[in-house]
């Protein structure tokens, strides 16, 4: 467990730690108010709800008596023993406040019971009265203060000077109780904070002003791959790798991040960060200030959560494949293609090029699927997929219109000169017989070509025109490719 830097109490670096791991504590009231939730308002009380007892050890029952009335109807608990040896045994069954003490006893004597109580370490700061009939002789009282009493009464005793003097040690003994009672109740709320600490899914770090990692819970060094002596003491920059999308590494911005929480803002990123093990994990990172803070004073640190939405993240990614992909062939489907395009276009007047598009329709496809099935037809659109990909470089635009249409878009600065290569090497491939489930089958396709921006400067008319050049392509006896001749 580590401490709080800046002499924080370890409770108070917890509370904060919290406050900035769920984020929606606001204040430390609210974190006070949930803490205060560890030990009931019954059991805090109950210390105080209990009378303080007195001890009272004389040899004389009459004594013991006059006592019971220069107390009665004090708030007080009064214990009476008429030896050293019963006071010694009430003394190790229950807490006294204050003992009063005869000198004179037979078997022990006052003097006595005071050292054997201050030699045992549940009695030794209990606080002692010596009462005493005996000589008033210096030496006595000497003894006395020696044997570790706080007060030395002479008898007879004068009520109300007893009754004061008690009082004081009541309220002493009434302070240090709460004053127990507050220790426990802080050890309490530090163990149950500590507990959350460790039992959130998420990591969590402490990060210092200097930007040292000073606390990490076993998420975080389950999800970093690192121990935690290693992780402790450690710069942020050198456990926590991150890296953004391109896959270049990208340094934690640790000064904007204590200025931002100084102004108490919370900051949120997703990123990708390398484990030890070398796995890339994906991230949802939020950041809050250590502890609170009001313009212009900077916070001690940063609490740093972080958890692994890697699933999520697929599940995202596998939601937007899905709205852009045709499911049988993996390619784009027709809506994606249609922004895809208008982008395309976009890049080629930035970057003062040209576009080619490619339609492309397979010839007697409806045969294939009269003839051997919708089954060997979908197996037919998967191969023609396959070998459209094959015929292009990564960067270039390869969709499934519907049906057996396909459609290719090539950026270039020649585009003709790239339609007319790409188109040569797709017709050459599909050339090949193709063995589908012991059926051989000849697949060939038609292409129809248009240039942006010499055909039209319009997508949709762009799009128009190389399905024209297709039909030209197809009349001219197929397994061909035709430009748009308008």
């Amino acid at each position: 467990m580590q401490y709080c830097p800046h002499h924080q109490s370890l409770t108070n670096c917890n509370k904060v730690l919290l406050q900035g791991a769920l984020g929606a504590w606001h204040d430390a009231e609210s974190v006070n108010q949930v803490t205060k939730s560890v030990i009931p308002d019954k059991q805090a009380k109950s210390c105080m709800s209990q009378q303080p007892a007195i001890l009272v050890v004389d040899d004389q029952s009459s004594n013991l008596v006059a006592m019971e009335a220069i107390f009665d109807g004090e708030p007080i608990d009064l214990v009476k023993a008429s030896s050293g040896q019963e006071a010694l045994k009430l003394l190790l069954q229950r807490d006294f406040a204050l003992v009063l003490l005869d000198v004179q006893m037979p078997d022990l004597d006052g003097f006595e019971v005071a050292e054997i109580m201050r030699s045992n370490a549940r009695t030794e700061n209990v606080p002692i009265i010596f009462l005493t009939a005996i000589s008033k002789d210096q030496r006595y009282i000497f003894r006395g203060y020696e044997s570790g009493a706080v007060d030395y009464l002479f008898k007879p005793i004068e009520p109300e000077i007893l009754r004061s003097k008690v009082r004081v040690f009541l309220e002493l003994d009434r302070k240090t109780r709460n004053l127990r009672d507050s220790l426990r109740l802080l050890q309490q709320e530090r163990d149950h904070n500590q507990m959350l600490l460790r039992s959130l899914g998420e990591g969590l770090l402490g990060i210092t002003q200097s930007g040292n990692v000073f606390y990490a819970n076993p998420s975080a060094e389950q999800m970093l791959g690192r121990p935690l002596n290693e992780i402790i003491g450690s710069r942020l920059n050198d456990i926590f790798l991150l890296f953004d999308e391109t896959g270049e590494q990208t340094e934690w911005a640790l000064t904007e991040l204590l200025n931002a929480c100084g102004r108490g803002e919370s900051l949120q990123r997703d990123d990708l960060f390398l484990r030890r093990d070398g796995d890339e994990v994906a991230v949802e990172i939020t950041a809050n200030p250590l502890q609170p803070t009001g313009p212009g004073i900077t916070p001690h640190g940063v609490v740093v959560v972080f958890r692994d939405v890697s699933s999520r993240r697929h599940r995202e990614k596998a939601l937007v494949q899905k709205s852009q992909l045709d499911s049988l062939t993996g390619l784009y489907n027709r809506a994606e293609f249609e922004l895809l395009l208008r982008a395309r276009i976009a890049d080629a007047n930035r970057n003062q090029t040209s576009v080619a598009v490619l339609y492309l329709d397979l010839d007697r496809f409806k045969t294939i699927n009269d003839t051997c099935g919708h089954h060997v037809g979908d197996l037919v659109l998967k191969t023609a997929a396959t070998r459209l990909k094959e015929g292009t470089r990564d960067s270039d635009l390869v969709a499934r219109l519907g049906g057996d249409e396909f459609v290719i878009v090539l950026a270039s600065s020649e585009p003709r000169r790239a339609a007319s290569l790409v188109s040569g090497k797709i017709l050459q491939s599909f050339a090949r017989v193709s063995d589908i489930e012991g059926t051989k089958i000849q697949i060939s396709t038609s292409i129809g070509i248009s240039i942006y921006p010499d055909d039209s400067t319009n997508p949709d008319e762009l799009l128009k025109c190389a399905d024209k050049a297709m039909y030209q392509a197809k009349a001219s006896g197929r397994s061909n490719y035709r430009y748009y001749r308008g």
